[in-house]
């Protein structure tokens, strides 16, 4: 390392020498890339805006900041105003614009939590004994704006399975249904009716509503299950609702 050095020094005081008394001689050094430091919450709501905060240190670097899950609705100084388009994650970038191209100096990843579902009174991620069939059947509770949030339109399908009945040789059923409201068609009703928990499911997918300021947000897909209550030997229905990927 010190014979390298040594011979650095030489190369460096003859090349000075070489260019004459009065020459001032300039060596460019690339400069390294910029630090970035991403702010962002916990997590992020998807029927809310949010900001984020994004600071980077050198020496006024120029930044191309790229988002997914979201859209930047203004930028004042470090902050970043966001809204949030689908549940899951968001993920923000951050590139140093170079000579060379983008660089990229910062990634953050952060989870956008949609507003708790309901299937006739069934929260997602629970089980009952009842569904109630009110003037709402399918919506989002917002915790941010404390309403129900009714789902627009909705595709349900349902499937039924023969290999555990007595009618093993026929195929399954697969019927989709839709609505283009917040309540179940008759048809749908109907399904529902007369559902057996051994050998039918039922799927909802393509579920959106509408927020206040009349924008509209999607939802996950859920699947509505059934078991017989076997503790109380009362043959009652227990439903659950799950989130479901399609």
């Amino acid at each position: 390392m010190r014979l390298t050095s040594l011979v650095i020094f030489f190369f460096i005081s003859a090349w000075c020498f070489a260019q004459g008394r009065g020459t001032t001689a300039t060596i460019k050094v690339r400069a390294g890339l910029a630090k970035c430091e991403i702010v962002t919450p916990d997590k992020f709501n998807l029927e809310s805006e949010g900001d984020v905060t994004i600071k980077v240190k050198g020496r006024n670097p120029k930044i191309d900041v790229r988002v997914k899950g979201c859209e930047i609705r203004s930028v004042k100084g470090d902050v970043y105003h966001l809204r949030f388009l689908n549940p899951g994650i968001s993920v923000i970038t951050v590139f140093q614009v170079t000579d060379n191209g983008h660089k990229v100096i910062g990634v953050k990843k952060t989870d956008i939590v949609p507003p708790k579902f309901y299937f006739c009174g069934l929260k997602v991620d629970s089980s009952s004994k009842v569904l109630k069939l009110g003037p709402v059947h399918l919506y989002a509770y917002s915790d941010i704006y404390k309403t129900k949030l009714p789902v627009n339109k909705f595709y349900m399908l349902y499937y039924k399975d023969f290999s555990a009945s007595v009618k093993k040789s026929r195929k399954p059923i697969a019927d989709t249904l839709r609505a283009d409201t917040c309540r179940l068609t008759k048809a749908m009703r109907e399904r529902l009716r007369f559902f057996q928990p051994k050998s039918d499911k039922i799927y909802f997918y393509g579920l959106y509503f509408t927020l206040p300021d009349k924008t509209i947000r999607p939802l996950e897909p859920v699947e509505l299950q059934a078991s017989m209550d076997t503790l109380l030997n009362d043959y009652s229905v227990i439903y659950w609702l799950r989130r479901k990927q399609l």
